[in-house]
């Protein structure tokens, strides 16, 4: 009987005919002829990649030649089986790639089915078998998150929220012991089973059957709901559509946004690579500003949104220095086909028809606020267009130096404005989808501390008593308040679109604490405007 083995599998895409395609162009993987000659079966092997210690720049350019044949390397290997579909001809195979070592180095990606293993490991471990997920939030690429329990769990133990995460990964015990024991999966599949060469082709059999499977719908119907498109070749089409929309001025779902948390106190000017040294720059970042700066002589193209930098200069400093590509600041939402295209810090997200359009549905339902705020001004801050606004009679500026209360979620920054009306209210520019959502999070947890904790109550009467009478010492009734998201713009008044997920969480939580919900889109004043 075989032993039980860790082994790791990915699944080419069904295209992909001769599985020699699916290496890398300079690999260093040779074919091995295997003793029983399968038709369903090819195997490379060698080093997974052959280069020379990075410790050779600490010794003399003349004494480095002579460990020139000194090289680093791992072995590896990778053998490919076939199976042949159900219902299906022997022409109708699907390959499946058995790697070793490092061997998946010598993959490429855009041959692989995404998430093949993680759809695996949805069907095969269940909800209630969970070990750990990986888990990212969209409007954050770069942050990762992984929670562990010391025994298996249901999905909801480990604080998934569906609407709000990509799942990475997930690891968990299979339940069925005839496929195997633990298993991992993200885009590859890492499973402990009992296999060798004379039993792989039945277990291929089982991983494509896995694959197949869409028990995963029942149990996790969110999954799939956005996913992050690795396929080189269909993020080369989006961004070829992005493209030729810009080329034809159609800025409609496209705007500019710093990649990461800024402070705007701190940056006074924003320029592109290719204005004129003189220019002054621009208060904003502005998708018109930036293709006002090609012409017929220099069309726009893809190389230029991702060699341009977009360059900052602070209110003490003379020069301007490079901060980000701006590919990097470009948030898009493209429909091709029915299905909506989102682009969000530099990567491509997908996201299914139905899930867009509950959540544009349920964003419909948040009323406009009966707020009569100012349009704000050119290179206005956020501090000094409260300020300005608070020189009406029935709006109150609200002093958060004051206040440093200290909640379970962290220090509550309470609100921007309050009015005589009982509003709430919540100031942000239309900025990046990670900033909006901080702004939304921030009206809930306000909301959630002005109801919960009486020493919140007590400082806002104390130190600012010009508004005490709108804050109760007792537990304020949440339905006599509305909490109100102004957002500043200077375009159309949309939101992106994982701000809306966002969004669309949270306005139901409010309303669950019966707080009323609005929103209030503050334009900017016109250039001519005194």
């Amino acid at each position: 009987m075989p032993n039980k083995r860790a082994i790791s599998i990915r699944i080419l895409k069904s295209h992909v005919a001769d599985p020699a395609d699916a290496l890398k162009e300079g690999h260093h993987l040779q074919e091995i002829a295997l003793a029983d000659a399968p038709d369903n079966k090819r195997l490379f092997a060698g080093q997974a990649y052959r280069i020379p210690p990075k410790w050779l720049s600490f010794f003399k350019q003349a004494d480095r030649s002579t460990m020139r044949n000194l090289l680093g390397a791992a072995p590896a290997a990778i053998l490919f089986v076939s199976v042949a579909l159900e219902g299906g001809d022997n022409q109708l195979r699907r390959w499946l790639a058995i790697c070793f070592g490092m061997g998946f180095q010598a993959l490429r990606l855009e041959t692989l089915e995404t998430s093949a293993g993680l759809r695996i490991a949805l069907n095969r471990i269940g909800r209630q078998l969970i070990r750990s997920v990986d888990t990212r939030r969209p409007e954050d690429a770069t942050l990762q998150t992984r929670s562990q329990n010391s025994r298996t769990a249901d999905i909801f133990d480990f604080g998934v929220d569906p609407n709000r995460i990509i799942l990475q990964a997930i690891t968990g015990k299979c339940n069925d012991e005839g496929f195997g024991g633990t298993l991992s999966g993200d885009d590859g599949l890492k499973l402990n089973c009992v296999v060798d060469y004379a039993t792989v082709d039945a277990k291929a059999a089982q991983i494509v059957g896995a694959y197949s499977d869409e028990t995963y719908r029942e149990h996790f119907p969110w999954f799939g709901n956005v996913s992050p498109i690795h396929d080189r070749a269909q993020v080369e089409r989006l961004d070829s559509a992005l493209v030729g929309r810009l080329a034809a001025g159609n800025t409609a779902g496209v705007h500019l946004a710093p990649p990461e948390i800024v402070d705007y106190q701190a940056i006074d000017r924003f320029k592109y690579t290719g204005m004129a040294r003189g220019r002054d720059g621009h208060d904003e970042l502005r998708i018109a500003d930036y293709l006002a700066l090609f012409s017929e002589d220099e069309p726009i193209v893809l190389a230029k949104l991702k060699h341009d930098k977009v360059r900052v200069k602070a209110e003490d400093q003379d020069q301007f220095f490079d901060r980000w590509p701006v590919y990097n600041c470009i948030a898009a939402e493209i429909e091709i086909d029915g299905v909506l295209y989102v682009l969000n810090a530099g990567e491509w997200y997908s996201v299914v028809r139905a899930f867009a359009d509950r959540i544009n549905a349920e964003i419909a339902q948040i009323p406009d606020a009966a707020l009569n705020l100012p349009p704000f001004r050119s290179g206005e801050d956020e501090g000094e267009y409260n300020r300005r606004a608070a020189e009406a009679a029935d709006i109150h500026l609200f002093d958060r130096s004051l206040v440093t209360f200290e909640g379970e979620r962290g220090r509550v920054e309470f609100c921007d404005l309050l009015t005589e009306a009982r509003q709430i209210v919540h100031v942000k520019k239309r900025t990046r989808s990670a900033l909006l959502s901080h702004l939304f999070l921030q009206g809930f947890v306000s909301g959630e501390a002005f109801l919960d904790h009486q020493e919140l109550r007590r400082q806002i009467r104390d130190r600012m008593p010009g508004i005490s009478h709108l804050i109760p010492e007792a537990a304020p009734n949440s339905g006599e308040y509305e909490i109100v998201y102004a957002l500043l713009h200077d375009g159309a008044a949309t939101l992106p679109f994982f701000s809306k997920v966002a969004l669309a969480g949270l306005h139901k939580q409010l309303r669950r604490m019966r707080y009323r919900v609005g929103i209030r889109w503050v334009p900017q004043e016109a250039a001519d405007a005194s």
